[in-house]
């Protein structure tokens, strides 16, 4: 097996809860030709000194401390990847982990296929977010819940085109937590620093640029929590519709098809149901400048799905179930406030 140099870039900021978890899976790597950059972004704690402390001890750790705070998880990533110098890159979360045999798998399969992206078998473990999903894999391309698939599950040997590996990321049958060529990345543009969760839209479009993209043995850990930045309830969260913009500008320059798009809408109206009620039931946590940015980007949204979904049934569905939820709970707003002024309840 040839010994590739494979970089792994993590950003941290006030991750002193964490800083162990992510280093100490690299440390126990069976494949040993690999680079660790951590990208402190303006600390208030002793993160940076904690990396400094184990970068002295492995020089594979190499230490970035930036000058200003770059406000998002994007910055780091970026500002690792300009530095690394390894033929592929992973992208490791603060609070993730790998499984100890992932690099070398990464590395073996890249020997077998010579693919762009290599996708690891992904454990996602919940803390307090849901009943129904506080612990599942992820291995190969996840079932559809609808009709017969195009492709076997829970099959690694499988190679995707790019296009055929977009298209399943739509509605994330793949995950993103994958390893991409450092060739294919710059091919495309940097994570964007000024949306929530950037990588949605990122990894998208290394998907759709790769000319191969294979499947492998080994786990990213990734930790779900209930007061995580991505999980807090706030006007940033609704940045996903930006994402859902440029993901239907991609089907439309690269000529998909009505069952593409089928996909990209049948997501759009879920989260614009999802995120409409998420607006309703907790914009009183708003600040008046956060209820109108988050406003304003439902208000496009569902502009945006009207231009694309008029014609279907679905898109008048969605929208009377949420009117009539709305008016229920003015009704029930109005009805507590009436029981207040009585004394009747708190």
């Amino acid at each position: 097996m040839t010994e590739k140099l494979l970089t792994v870039v993590t950003p941290f900021y006030n991750s002193m809860e964490f800083i162990d978890k992510p280093i100490r899976s690299m440390l126990c790597q069976t494949y040993q030709n690999w680079e660790y950059i951590c990208v402190d972004d303006c600390s208030t704690d002793r993160t940076l000194e904690k990396l400094r402390e184990y970068a002295a001890k492995d020089p594979r750790i190499k230490v970035i401390a930036r000058e200003k705070n770059s406000g998002s998880a994007a910055g780091g990533f970026n500002a690792g990847i300009l530095a690394a110098k390894g033929t592929y890159i992973q992208l490791l979360g603060h609070d993730d982990e790998l499984s100890p045999d992932l690099l070398e798998n990464i590395a073996k399969r890249i020997d077998e296929t010579n693919a762009d992206v290599i996708i690891p078998d992904a454990r996602i473990v919940g803390k307090g977010v849901s009943e129904d999903l506080e612990t599942f894999d992820m291995i190969g391309i996840t079932p559809s819940n609808k009709g017969k698939d195009d492709f076997k599950t829970k099959d690694r040997s499988i190679i995707l085109s790019g296009r055929e590996a977009f298209v399943l990321s739509l509605n994330w049958r793949i995950h993103g937590w994958a390893c991409f060529s450092t060739n294919l990345i710059g091919k495309c543009d940097k994570l964007n620093e000024g949306v929530m969760n950037p990588d949605e839209l990122w990894t998208r479009e290394l998907f759709l640029n790769a000319e191969k993209v294979a499947f492998c043995e080994g786990q990213y850990v990734y930790l779900r929590r209930k007061d995580s930045i991505s999980n807090k309830m706030n006007a940033k969260s609704f940045d996903v519709f930006k994402v859902q913009q440029k993901l239907l500008e991609l089907l439309k320059s690269h000529k998909f098809g009505r069952k593409e798009l089928k996909i990209w809408k049948e997501n759009t109206l879920f989260r614009l149901q999802s995120h409409s009620y998420r607006y309703l039931f907790n914009q009183h946590l708003f600040s008046a400048e956060e209820r109108k940015k988050a406003k304003d980007i439902l208000k496009q949204a569902w502009k945006m799905a009207f231009r694309e979904c008029w014609y279907n049934l679905k898109f008048y569905l969605t929208l009377l179930k949420i009117n009539n939820n709305v008016r229920r709970y003015k009704k029930y707003c109005c009805l507590k406030k009436k029981l207040q002024k009585k004394g009747m309840i708190d």
